[in-house]
């Protein structure tokens, strides 16, 4: 009898043991599925698609938000880790439990193959013990949330950087490196002080496309100082080429933007380099304007060289062929050049909302064909509107697609066909999904809450009266328990 006690006694003391080294070792995702061979769409943002699965990153939280290591601690994380669902928003399953974010407000996850690629907020400690959670890792990891490396570490959270299928390349003290995944590490170019790192939406494994590169210019050392440079580009492997030299003309290029061509569907087989380009000439340096050239995804020059707009204009870009729209003056119109000079061209477009506001170009969201029309999706504040193009040149009636708590100063949110996915500020700053072809439309939760932040959203709602109970549910739907709220 005393030995099937102390047996009994040695089980339990092991069993507490087990239990004790099970809550202080995260489990690591191990998921299955995924569409590794499928194209991806929406890359750099906070939603992503490929083939079947959306990856996303789970709700936003600050730097400030992160106080102790343990509050970016693998497996401890739930409000802005990465997540993978179904595109239905069925199956959600946390893929990186770790916080995916840096303050540069422009970059999101990438997923590019049988890999995703983020940041993270570092959790080192400086020699005084203080968390350096201002510097950034750089982290890839597989689809199924297996063999998480950390590839770099950067000083600061404002990086310029771009993840490509090969190498990881960033600036780092004005010096354009390249790092490969299999760990060398190139110096590109040093003192660079004109570069661009084009975002490459869409990406199909294995096909080479003119936005994987990062584009810079450089003041050949050999031009005993004449007043030219040259645009070259470091592609995902490491490789530099050369794109444009200013020698002939003693020309200087300054770039402005790198824009994939052709449908967004596919990857880009061309894209458009856009600079700003002075001539000198008897001692003067002229500008001479916006201009720019197609190159294809062998890096070559595929179309001509041309104008686009006056030096300095605010613009967005259209495509090579169609030009770009300018903005001045409350007003937008794709400009013509006469004698090298931008005038408006026919459709001129009125921004105005009021008397005394207008629509701004960084307020403008997308702007999109659908059917025969174009269509301009817009902030004002925090709501979202839409508005059709004209057959006259005229836009037409503003129509109020989302009223409020739409997070614009992070990460942008993403529209995918009809469905907008966007950071929810009414209710914790959770990714919420919306679908604008539904009859009945619904902002729904994408992802998952904390223990907390539920707890805390059922009390919320408990405390509404009945009128306004059911209007929130008629706007939010959620699903909780429905004894949570007798």
């Amino acid at each position: 009898m005393k030995k099937n006690i102390k047996f009994i006694l040695i089980t339990l003391l092991l069993v507490a043991i087990l239990s004790v080294a099970l809550v202080g070792c995260a489990k690591k995702p191990n998921l299955t599925g995924g569409m590794p061979e499928a194209t991806t769409y929406n890359n750099n943002s906070l939603v992503v698609t490929q083939g079947d699965y959306v990856y996303f990153v789970n709700g936003k939280i600050s730097v400030d938000d992160i106080a102790t290591k343990k509050d970016n601690k693998y497996g401890n994380v739930v409000k802005s880790a990465i997540y993978r669902a179904k595109k239905d928003g069925s199956d959600v399953q946390v893929l990186v439990p770790q916080v995916a974010m840096d303050s540069n407000n422009s970059n999101g996850i990438t997923v590019i193959g049988k890999y995703l690629y983020f940041t993270s907020p570092s959790t080192a400690t400086g020699k005084d013990g203080s968390l350096l959670k201002t510097n950034t890792d750089f982290y890839r990891v597989e689809i199924t949330g297996k063999n998480l490396k950390k590839l770099t570490t950067l000083e600061g959270n404002t990086n310029q950087y771009k993840f490509t299928e090969e190498g990881l390349i960033y600036l780092e003290s004005s010096n354009l490196i390249h790092l490969s995944y299999k760990g060398k590490k190139t110096t590109i170019a040093e003192s660079v002080s004109n570069s661009y790192f084009p975002v490459t939406t869409t990406v199909k494994p294995g096909e080479t496309d003119p936005t994987m590169a990062v584009y810079f210019t450089e003041s050949p050392e050999e031009n005993d100082g004449d007043p030219y440079n040259v645009i070259k580009c470091v592609t995902a492997s490491g490789e530099v080429k050369e794109i444009l030299s200013g020698k002939d003309g003693a020309f200087n290029y300054s770039i402005k933007s790198v824009e994939r061509e052709g449908d967004t569907a596919n990857p880009a087989t061309e894209a458009t380099i856009y600079y700003e380009k002075t001539e000198y000439d008897n001692g003067q340096n002229t500008n001479l304007g916006l201009f720019g050239f197609k190159v294809n995804k062998e890096f070559a020059k595929s179309a001509d060289e041309k104008q686009f707009a006056n030096s300095g204009a605010t613009v967005r870009y259209i495509s090579y062929d169609e030009g770009l729209y300018v903005f001045a003056d409350n007003e937008m119109y794709i400009p013509v050049i006469e004698n090298g000079i931008a005038k408006k061209g026919d459709k001129v477009y009125s921004l105005r909302k009021s008397d005394t506001t207008s629509v701004a170009a960084t307020d403008i969201f997308t702007i999109r064909q659908e059917g025969d029309k174009k269509a301009m999706y817009f902030f004002d504040s925090n709501s979202l509107l839409k508005v059709e193009f004209n057959d006259d040149g005229t836009l037409g009636l503003a129509e109020e697609l989302i009223e409020a708590n739409i997070v614009t100063d992070y990460v942008k949110p993403i529209l995918d066909g009809d469905k907008f996915y966007y950071i929810n500020s009414a209710y914790y700053n959770y990714m919420y999904v919306v679908d604008f072809s539904a009859e009945d439309v619904k902002h729904t939760l994408f992802g998952t809450r904390t223990d907390a932040d539920k707890t805390a959203y059922i009390q919320y709602v408990k405390g509404l009266d009945e009128d306004n109970r059911a209007d929130h549910d008629a706007l939010i739907k959620e699903d909780l328990p429905a004894t949570d709220f007798e």
